[in-house]
């Protein structure tokens, strides 16, 4: 079954409740955009909740392009790094230390254009991602992944969503599936 014929498709970590949950999501057409939403009830103030940011985007081989990002990726320490192509990455790394944070939960990563399959999209996380919280005077980041690709403490999953025509069609395709078994 495709993800048009779900409609939303979880893939990523096993965690049935995950901590961070990514949002691929087809806006219409060619435009997309990724978001991140943190569920965990913590007791601690989160200052960002995807702050340690590397993922992968791939598909068919049409060009994915990123647009645009959070600009709390940027800081006086560097700009986050974006590469475009069949297979594009986005490594970002937001820190407090020089007031670069975005507090939104859910948070918008970027937006990107891609005109291939939606079938074919991928989010990989690449390296260290985890959240930025006050668990301590000076900042604690907790990890989803580490360096090495291993599974840190706090889980995430993805979610891809269609463009909402496709969506649209996805009743059709139910009651036409429904007449052609009856």
């Amino acid at each position: 079954m495709t993800r048009t014929a779900l409609a939303l498709l979880l893939t990523g970590s096993a965690s049935a409740n995950p901590d961070m949950l990514i949002t691929v999501d087809n806006v219409s057409g060619n435009q997309w955009r990724i978001s991140s939403e943190f569920f965990t009830i913590v007791s601690y103030p989160i200052v960002q909740i995807w702050m340690d940011t590397s993922f992968e985007l791939t598909g068919d081989g049409s060009p994915i392009t990123i647009t645009s990002y959070n600009p709390s990726y940027d800081t006086m320490l560097g700009n986050a790094a974006v590469t475009n192509g069949p297979t594009a990455t986005f490594v970002g790394n937001a820190t407090d230390f020089f007031g670069t944070v975005d507090p939104s939960n859910p948070l918008d990563v970027i937006e990107f254009e891609y005109a291939g399959s939606f079938d074919a999209i991928e989010l990989t996380m690449v390296g260290q991602n985890g959240f930025l919280s006050y668990a301590h005077p000076f900042g604690t980041v907790e990890l989803y992944q580490d360096a090495n690709g291993n599974p840190g403490p706090r889980t995430w999953d993805v979610r891809y969503i269609p463009a909402p025509a496709t969506l649209a069609l996805v009743p059709l395709a139910l009651v036409a599936a429904h007449r052609s078994r009856t």
